[in-house]
This record gives C-alpha cells, structure tokens and sequence, in this order.
C-alpha cells in the first residue's frame, strides 16, 4: 500500500455540442476522471486534449451502455449534449432494455422518455448529476449583461416573452418565444431556437424580442436552456434587439466574448428572475 487515492471517476453521457466537453473539462480540473460515452458520431475527435477514456455507442443502446458505466466502476453520471429530439421520429438501433423504455412510454413527451431513461440509470446504482454541476460559471446572475439596455417596450416584450415561454415550457412544447409590441409571433416546437428565431423574425421585422426560459419544475440533469453565438447571429440575421434568458437557469456560452459581439450588433442581452 503506498497511501495514493485513487481518482474518483465521473460518467459523462454525451450529446452533440461544446457542453460535454466543457464539463469533461472542469471535472478533470478538480481531479475528476471523465468517462465519456459518446452517443453521437459528431466531431467524434472532440475529446483528444483532455485526459479522459471514451467509448461510442448508440443513441438507443441503453443496456450496454449501462453496463460499461458499471463495469468501470462509475458512481456519478452526467447525461449532456444536443440530442435531436427528431431523432424519436426515426428508426434507429434500440436493445431490449431501450425497447422496454420505449414501450413503456410510447405515449410520453421526449421529456418523459429521457427521464425515464435516467430512471432505469438510477435504478442500476448511478447517481445522476444537474447539468450545471460541473459549469455554474455559465449560469448568468439577473442584470443586463450588455452595454445596450432594453427600453421600455422592449421591457415589456421582455416580461411577457419569459411568462410564456415558461407556459410552453411546462406543456413540454419548447422554451422560446419571439415577441414584438407584445404580439407573440413564434413559439418553439420541435424545430428549435434558431429556426424559431427565423420564423418571427421573417414576420415581425426588425427589432423582435427572444425570450427563452425553463418550465417550473424543469429538470436540469436532462437539460439546461442554452444560449450562444449561433442564437446571437440567428438574432443580428433577422435584425432582432433583445435576448432575455432565465438567470441562473441558462447556460450563456463564451459569455464574455457573445457580450462583446453583442455590443458590436447593438443586441441587448438580460437575464431575469
């Protein structure tokens, strides 16, 4: 015995995006050893700067994927990541355990049906973490958080944008909404924010409001609202001047850099309580 700890490891199941990384990231900063699992064949080479062990596999092989996370020995679970919600309306490679999952819930949200995914997750012994547990520097606190402030219309479409959005949000439908003059233009399905963004863009002109915020009992270990320099650019391409998000309760990736480009594009960024 010569006393060395050993590094706790940390499961990582992860989506499309920069979100799997940063947390990979942060957890082998504070001495973690990030396990990934990696569900998507996007940028599949993502990984290689971080000290960590990946393994590939299928969207809908569950069982597998549970084993593996048991077989090295993991206790705690991140599940992170873009996961197209279209992907439910195709066929893809399932196993008996996701078959099982999936009829048990054939009637569910895509909400429900991950949530049951983590369920079977837990039930096999892994404890899974909020989203944000490894990137709280990404939640905004309330302000504005650009030099250009909302005036007081915008404010307006700004207070009823986030009342609405957190209304689809708790039907499951989306989680944006575009506003102008207090007249809701768009609301978010299955499409998602950019294509949302274009949508009331193309009918409301030049100076809409996007709002985007969490249902009240949303659950952060299968999602936290994001927001990025896709959303900025999607916003400046239809000529659109505020973004309100949650705080707290959004991701705003690269903030200092989307702030400063913000700044440049004359587009208001807040968060609200």
């Amino acid at each position: 015995m010569n006393g060395t700890r050993a590094v706790e490891k940390l499961g990582i199941i992860a989506g499309a995006g920069e979100l799997p990384i940063l947390v990979a990231k942060n957890a082998a900063a504070q001495g973690r050893k990030p396990i990934i699992i990696q569900i998507t064949k996007t940028d599949e080479q993502r990984f290689t700067e971080i000290q960590c062990e990946v393994h590939s596999y299928g969207v809908g092989q569950i069982q597998k994927i549970t084993q593996k996370l048991l077989d090295l020995n993991i206790k705690e679970l991140v599940v992170i990541g873009k996961i197209e919600p279209s992907i439910l309306l195709r066929p893809f490679q399932v196993d008996a355990t996701a078959l099982k999952i999936l009829a048990q819930n054939r009637s569910q949200s895509p909400t429900s049906l991950v949530s049951a995914v983590l369920e079977h997750f837990q039930n096999a012994g892994l404890s899974i973490l909020n989203q944000d547990h490894f990137l709280f520097d990404l939640l905004p606190e309330p302000g504005v958080l650009t030099k250009r402030k909302p005036n007081d219309a915008q404010w307006d479409d700004i207070k009823m944008g986030i009342a609405i959005a957190r209304q689809i949000a708790n039907l499951d439908i989306g989680q944006t909404v575009i506003i102008k003059n207090q007249i809701i233009l768009a609301i978010e399905a299955i499409e998602g924010t950019d294509a949302t963004i274009y949508r009331g863009g193309d009918l409301g002109g030049k100076g809409v409001v996007v709002a985007k915020a969490a249902s009240e009992n949303h659950d952060f270990r299968i999602d936290v609202p994001t927001v990025g320099m896709q959303t900025l650019q999607t916003l400046h391409a239809v000529k659109g001047s505020v973004l309100a998000v949650e705080a707290r309760r959004t991701f705003v990736m690269e903030p200092e850099i989307l702030f400063e480009q913000a700044d440049r594009w004359k587009i208001s960024i807040v968060a609200v309580e």
